[in-house]
Protein backbone atom coordinates (compact mmCIF):
# COMPACT_ATOMS: atom_id res chain seq x y z
CA UNK A 1 0.00 0.00 0.00
CA UNK A 2 0.78 3.58 -1.10
CA UNK A 3 2.17 5.53 2.37
CA UNK A 4 1.81 9.47 2.04
CA UNK A 5 4.67 12.02 2.37
CA UNK A 6 4.46 12.55 6.18
CA UNK A 7 5.06 16.67 5.30
CA UNK A 8 2.98 16.81 2.27
CA UNK A 9 -0.12 14.55 3.11
CA UNK A 10 -2.20 16.98 0.81
CA UNK A 11 -0.89 14.84 -1.66
CA UNK A 12 -2.41 12.27 -0.93
CA UNK A 13 -5.65 13.78 -1.07
CA UNK A 14 -5.29 14.79 -4.59
CA UNK A 15 -4.58 11.42 -5.52
CA UNK A 16 -7.63 10.35 -3.65
CA UNK A 17 -10.44 12.89 -4.15
CA UNK A 18 -12.24 10.74 -6.07
CA UNK A 19 -12.77 8.17 -3.57
CA UNK A 20 -12.97 10.59 -0.98
CA UNK A 21 -15.80 12.65 -2.43
CA UNK A 22 -17.29 9.11 -2.78
CA UNK A 23 -16.79 7.68 0.45
CA UNK A 24 -17.17 11.37 2.82
CA UNK A 25 -20.66 11.53 4.18
CA UNK A 26 -22.65 14.48 2.92
CA UNK A 27 -24.65 14.78 6.31
CA UNK A 28 -23.73 15.74 9.42
CA UNK A 29 -23.37 12.70 11.72
CA UNK A 30 -19.97 12.89 13.69
CA UNK A 31 -19.42 16.83 13.39
CA UNK A 32 -23.10 17.85 14.46
CA UNK A 33 -22.61 18.31 18.46
CA UNK A 34 -20.03 20.63 17.86
CA UNK A 35 -21.41 22.82 14.88
CA UNK A 36 -24.15 23.07 17.38
CA UNK A 37 -22.02 24.62 19.79
CA UNK A 38 -20.83 27.13 17.39
CA UNK A 39 -24.85 27.88 16.96
CA UNK A 40 -25.36 28.39 20.40
CA UNK A 41 -22.57 30.91 20.49
CA UNK A 42 -23.05 32.85 17.12
CA UNK A 43 -26.29 32.35 16.45
CA UNK A 44 -26.92 35.24 13.84
CA UNK A 45 -23.83 34.17 11.91
CA UNK A 46 -20.30 35.21 11.67
CA UNK A 47 -17.11 34.72 9.90
CA UNK A 48 -16.03 31.08 9.75
CA UNK A 49 -12.30 29.51 8.69
CA UNK A 50 -12.53 26.33 7.70
CA UNK A 51 -8.96 24.72 7.69
CA UNK A 52 -8.65 21.49 5.94
CA UNK A 53 -12.10 21.92 4.46
CA UNK A 54 -11.42 19.33 1.75
CA UNK A 55 -14.91 18.71 -0.60
CA UNK A 56 -17.23 21.16 1.83
CA UNK A 57 -18.46 18.29 2.72
CA UNK A 58 -20.77 18.59 5.08
CA UNK A 59 -19.56 20.54 7.60
CA UNK A 60 -18.95 23.66 4.85
CA UNK A 61 -22.40 22.95 3.25
CA UNK A 62 -23.80 23.09 6.80
CA UNK A 63 -22.10 26.46 7.86
CA UNK A 64 -23.00 28.16 4.24
CA UNK A 65 -26.38 27.08 4.32
CA UNK A 66 -26.78 27.86 7.64
CA UNK A 67 -25.82 31.77 6.93
CA UNK A 68 -22.20 31.81 7.83
CA UNK A 69 -19.89 33.83 5.96
CA UNK A 70 -17.32 30.63 5.44
CA UNK A 71 -13.80 30.72 4.11
CA UNK A 72 -12.40 27.48 3.28
CA UNK A 73 -8.47 26.70 2.71
CA UNK A 74 -6.79 23.32 1.67
CA UNK A 75 -3.08 22.54 0.16
CA UNK A 76 -4.82 20.01 -1.54
CA UNK A 77 -6.01 21.57 -5.15
CA UNK A 78 -8.34 18.84 -6.14
CA UNK A 79 -10.15 19.24 -3.09
CA UNK A 80 -10.31 23.26 -3.81
CA UNK A 81 -11.38 22.65 -7.36
CA UNK A 82 -14.31 20.36 -5.76
CA UNK A 83 -15.22 23.16 -3.04
CA UNK A 84 -15.47 25.54 -5.86
CA UNK A 85 -17.82 23.85 -8.49
CA UNK A 86 -20.27 23.01 -5.30
CA UNK A 87 -20.21 26.10 -3.47
CA UNK A 88 -19.28 28.52 -5.87
CA UNK A 89 -20.57 31.22 -3.80
CA UNK A 90 -18.08 30.95 -0.72
CA UNK A 91 -14.35 31.60 -0.61
CA UNK A 92 -12.08 28.96 -1.21
CA UNK A 93 -8.04 29.40 -0.82
CA UNK A 94 -5.35 26.92 -2.20
CA UNK A 95 -2.86 27.14 0.84
CA UNK A 96 -0.98 25.49 3.62
CA UNK A 97 -2.15 26.12 7.03
CA UNK A 98 1.63 26.18 8.15
CA UNK A 99 2.29 28.97 5.67
CA UNK A 100 -1.02 30.75 5.54
CA UNK A 101 -1.86 34.65 6.27
CA UNK A 102 -4.61 36.40 6.34
CA UNK A 103 -4.98 40.61 7.27
CA UNK A 104 -8.35 39.69 9.29
CA UNK A 105 -9.64 37.26 12.20
CA UNK A 106 -12.53 35.05 12.40
CA UNK A 107 -15.60 34.69 14.69
CA UNK A 108 -14.60 30.55 14.30
CA UNK A 109 -11.91 28.38 12.97
CA UNK A 110 -12.20 24.89 12.04
CA UNK A 111 -9.87 22.03 11.88
CA UNK A 112 -11.31 19.27 11.74
CA UNK A 113 -9.83 16.07 10.85
CA UNK A 114 -6.66 18.20 9.09
CA UNK A 115 -4.60 19.54 12.08
CA UNK A 116 -3.42 15.96 13.45
CA UNK A 117 -2.00 15.43 9.69
CA UNK A 118 1.10 17.49 10.46
CA UNK A 119 4.12 16.48 12.06
CA UNK A 120 4.46 17.50 15.90
CA UNK A 121 7.44 20.10 15.42
CA UNK A 122 4.35 21.46 12.37
CA UNK A 123 1.92 21.46 15.30
CA UNK A 124 3.61 23.14 17.17
CA UNK A 125 4.45 26.34 15.65
CA UNK A 126 1.26 26.09 13.68
CA UNK A 127 -0.96 25.96 16.39
CA UNK A 128 0.16 29.43 17.77
CA UNK A 129 -0.68 30.17 13.74
CA UNK A 130 -3.94 29.50 14.26
CA UNK A 131 -4.83 31.13 17.60
CA UNK A 132 -3.87 34.36 15.95
CA UNK A 133 -6.64 34.29 13.35
CA UNK A 134 -9.25 33.96 16.08
CA UNK A 135 -11.05 37.24 17.25
CA UNK A 136 -11.14 37.94 20.87
CA UNK A 137 -14.38 35.83 22.14
CA UNK A 138 -14.08 33.74 18.75
CA UNK A 139 -14.46 29.62 19.32
CA UNK A 140 -11.47 27.14 17.86
CA UNK A 141 -12.90 23.54 17.19
CA UNK A 142 -10.03 20.99 16.28
CA UNK A 143 -9.52 17.21 16.49
CA UNK A 144 -6.11 15.42 17.93
CA UNK A 145 -4.68 12.45 19.06
CA UNK A 146 -5.12 11.45 22.31
CA UNK A 147 -1.67 10.82 23.38
CA UNK A 148 1.58 11.91 22.15
CA UNK A 149 2.79 9.86 19.30
CA UNK A 150 2.67 8.91 15.23
CA UNK A 151 0.21 6.85 13.42
CA UNK A 152 -1.02 6.05 10.15
CA UNK A 153 -4.76 5.18 8.97
CA UNK A 154 -5.68 3.51 5.29
CA UNK A 155 -7.95 6.41 3.35
CA UNK A 156 -8.67 5.03 -0.11
CA UNK A 157 -5.73 2.70 -0.31
CA UNK A 158 -3.00 5.41 0.69
CA UNK A 159 -1.50 5.05 4.35
CA UNK A 160 -2.19 9.01 5.40
CA UNK A 161 0.15 10.16 8.55
CA UNK A 162 -1.60 11.24 11.64
CA UNK A 163 0.07 12.97 15.06
CA UNK A 164 -0.46 14.20 18.40
CA UNK A 165 0.86 15.95 21.37
CA UNK A 166 0.69 14.98 24.38
CA UNK A 167 -3.34 16.89 25.52
CA UNK A 168 -1.39 18.61 28.15
CA UNK A 169 1.02 20.26 25.74
CA UNK A 170 -2.24 21.26 23.38
CA UNK A 171 -3.58 22.95 26.72
CA UNK A 172 -0.67 24.84 27.41
CA UNK A 173 -0.32 26.12 23.67
CA UNK A 174 -4.01 27.37 24.22
CA UNK A 175 -3.57 28.82 27.48
CA UNK A 176 -0.43 30.58 26.37
CA UNK A 177 -2.53 31.96 23.64
CA UNK A 178 -5.32 33.46 25.84
CA UNK A 179 -7.95 30.72 25.27
CA UNK A 180 -9.96 28.51 27.67
CA UNK A 181 -11.16 24.89 26.63
CA UNK A 182 -15.06 25.05 26.44
CA UNK A 183 -15.06 21.28 25.66
CA UNK A 184 -12.43 18.49 25.48
CA UNK A 185 -13.65 14.94 24.60
CA UNK A 186 -11.49 12.40 24.71
CA UNK A 187 -12.01 9.32 21.88
CA UNK A 188 -15.19 10.81 20.69
CA UNK A 189 -16.60 7.16 19.57
CA UNK A 190 -18.88 9.20 17.64
CA UNK A 191 -16.00 10.94 15.84
CA UNK A 192 -13.68 8.22 14.72
CA UNK A 193 -12.26 7.88 18.31
CA UNK A 194 -11.01 11.11 17.71
CA UNK A 195 -10.39 13.76 20.52
CA UNK A 196 -12.27 16.94 20.27
CA UNK A 197 -11.01 20.44 21.35
CA UNK A 198 -13.35 23.05 21.25
CA UNK A 199 -11.93 26.56 22.96
CA UNK A 200 -13.13 30.38 23.44
CA UNK A 201 -10.14 32.85 23.22
CA UNK A 202 -10.47 35.74 26.01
Amino acid sequence: MKRSNKTKVYEAYNEMVHWFDAHRCKELKMEQFYLHQIKLYFPHGGQILDIGCGTGEPIARFLIETGYALTGVDASEKMIERCKRNFPNAQWILDDMRTMKFTNQFDVVIAWHSFFHLTPTDQRRTLPLITSLVKPKGLLLFTSGDESGEVWGENGGIDLYHASLAPQEYETILQQNHFKILVYNVRDPNCGEATVWLAQKN
